[in-house]
């Protein structure tokens, strides 16, 4: 058997630039192959090569939008904490929560595949960082994880969905909101520390 010829990198490249943030404007059925491939400046056919068809488009677009998630185990806690979630306010795909909300509450499916592909893997990047204070005494180990992981990512999730136009959320920077919830979990010793 013959191979087929060799894929441009360069159309996976513009792929890859193109898809998030056409997902994010336009929602799950309000973006079309015809779109992508006009901002791509490919045709069609070089899509469905790589591509069965929308829902495959849709994990892709998916996984894609993790793959800047700054590596922040070398930073202390506070630092690490806030690089994080200045990442997660600041990242593309956090307007997927905005414009794909109502869709994936609506298809439970598509809901799955969201939570495990985008939120599961940020959700757990945060929770190693918290582990990693408790596990060095910065943090208190009676805190509750799930709680903690709340109150820090839900500020920057609000953020990068409305960080278009005048919204509240857009006045309380990560850094302060990380500096009050260290404020009520720090360990006694920390807290001593003043770290």
């Amino acid at each position: 058997m013959t191979p087929g010829r060799p894929r441009d990198p360069r159309i996976d490249a513009s792929l890859q630039e193109h898809l998030v943030p056409l997902l994010v404007q336009c929602g799950p059925d309000g973006f079309s192959v015809d779109d992508l491939a006009s901002r791509c400046g490919v045709s069609k056919a070089a899509i469905y090569r790589r591509y069965r068809g929308r829902e495959e488009l849709i994990a892709a677009g998916f996984a894609a939008v993790n793959e800047t998630m700054p590596d922040v185990s070398d930073l202390p806690l506070r630092e690490a904490l806030i690089a994080h979630l200045e990442w997660v306010k600041d990242a593309v795909g956090s307007a997927l929560t905005a414009s794909w909300l109502v869709a994936i509450q609506q298809r439970p499916q598509l809901h799955a595949q969201y939570m495990a592909t985008v939120v599961a893997p940020r959700r757990e990047a945060l929770a190693r960082i918290v582990r990693r204070g408790q596990q060095q005494g910065q943090i208190a180990e009676a805190a509750d994880l799930d709680v903690i992981l709340t109150c820090l990512s839900a500020p920057a999730v609000l953020a990068g969905m409305h960080r278009v136009g005048p919204h509240p959320a857009q006045r309380v920077s990560v850094a302060d909101v990380v500096d009050t919830v260290l404020a009520g979990i720090l360990s006694p010793a920390a807290r001593a520390n003043g770290s």
